[in-house]
């Protein structure tokens, strides 16, 4: 049963999705780096990450339709279905409950039950407007990677790597499940020290498609009557 959630969870849990949405776009240094300085080096999952990576950061454009959910007990808390697309460091995150655009200089988070848009300036250094670029950086500091296995699921040879916190944080893990074949993630799980889990599941990924740099903006025409929070 999927129950309903507040605003403050939702917020939280759009953090959690950009997040996963831009590791799942292979920018994993996170891994590759942050081993290097822990005295435990695993050379076989730097190795993988380091080649997704490298596949992952070669394309012009990634859109990417998901699943996200919120688990704790073995019960599914909540469950967002969303898209994103990415072209630089420019996105659009688009599910039921939120929208938010960024072009690299103003960020907007369009709220539809509510019917209000707020706008602030983009910053490159605050992760609290969900940077993607910004937040992978800060990952890389954080967590050292560990190969646990090969294994086949429906068919598909997947690859399991843990990205386990170096310092003291209230996440216990982040696992990345990767396509072998294909060099590429099909879910991630964040398992938090209290019990509670996001799960990322990855339902299409396409890539180099054409996106309009306007598709990165909010544009009043095509929500009228919203209410505009401009903090620019």
């Amino acid at each position: 049963m999927i129950l309903s959630y507040n605003k403050q969870r939702r917020n939280f849990d759009m953090k959690k999705v950009v997040l996963f949405a831009i590791m799942a776009l292979g920018s994993l240094t996170i891994a590759a780096q942050s081993s290097q300085t822990n005295k435990f080096v695993d050379e076989q999952a730097v190795a993988i990450l380091k080649s997704l990576m490298k596949k992952m950061t070669n394309y012009s454009t990634i859109s990417i339709d998901f699943v996200f959910q919120t688990e704790k007990n073995e019960k599914i808390l909540s469950e967002i279905k969303g898209k994103i697309h990415i072209k630089g460091d420019s996105y659009c995150l688009d599910t039921e409950t939120q929208k938010i655009f960024c072009n690299t200089k103003s960020v907007w988070t369009y709220l539809p039950e509510q019917q209000e848009v707020t706008i602030v300036p983009y910053d490159s250094n605050d992760t609290e407007q969900l940077n993607p670029i910004k937040m992978v950086k800060d990952y890389e500091k954080n967590y050292r990677s560990m190969f646990i296995r090969e294994q086949t699921e429906k068919g598909v040879l997947v690859q399991i790597i843990d990205l386990i916190p170096l310092k003291t944080s209230s996440i216990a893990r982040v696992r990345l499940i990767i396509d072998k074949t294909k060099c590429q993630i099909k879910r991630s799980v964040i398992s938090e020290k209290d019990g509670t889990k996001y799960n990322y599941i990855i339902e299409k990924f396409v890539v180099n498609q054409k996106i309009a740099d306007n598709e990165f903006c909010f544009d009043s025409a095509t929500y009228p009557n919203v209410d505009i929070i401009d903090m620019r």
